[in-house]
């Protein structure tokens, strides 16, 4: 199952959550993220505290940040908790497809570049035989 991490942004920094849940899918720790927003927004309040600048950055296991669930969204009355927009899952898909591209363009050419280098090494080693076949005396100058 994933695991998720619901890190708190404030005005005053970040609180990284280091322990995570495991969660069925993304829209599920959406939802869970806003679920439990009032009760913090209420707790945040009576210390004084202004839970409309809040945020939970959810990421995965590895550290990304996949979405960010500002407290302003589910605290505005006039808007409720919705499911993630597709369009968020099609940018973070996006990125990652453009990513991993990159990593095997890379990938390729550091093969290329090792085939060269064995290439020219297995070509010295064949003229050092022969010379060494020819003379096994003779020192290359």
């Amino acid at each position: 199952m994933p695991h998720f991490h619901f890190h708190l942004q404030t005005p005053d920094g970040w609180e990284q959550d280091e322990d995570g849940l495991e969660i069925v899918n993304l829209e599920t720790a959406y939802l869970n993220a806003c679920r439990a927003i009032p009760d913090m927004a209420a707790d945040m309040i009576r210390r004084g505290q202004q839970p409309m600048r809040f945020a939970f950055e959810i990421a995965d296991a590895g550290g990304l940040v996949l979405m960010e669930v500002p407290f302003s969204e589910v605290l505005d009355k006039d808007r409720r908790p919705r499911q993630p927009a597709q369009a968020a899952w099609g940018r973070k898909a996006r990125e990652e497809i453009a990513r991993t591209e990159r990593l095997c363009a890379a990938i390729e050419q550091n093969q290329k570049a090792l085939s060269a280098t064995l290439q020219t090494t297995r070509e010295l080693m064949a003229r050092a035989r022969k010379v060494g076949a020819q003379n096994p005396w003779h020192v290359p100058s």
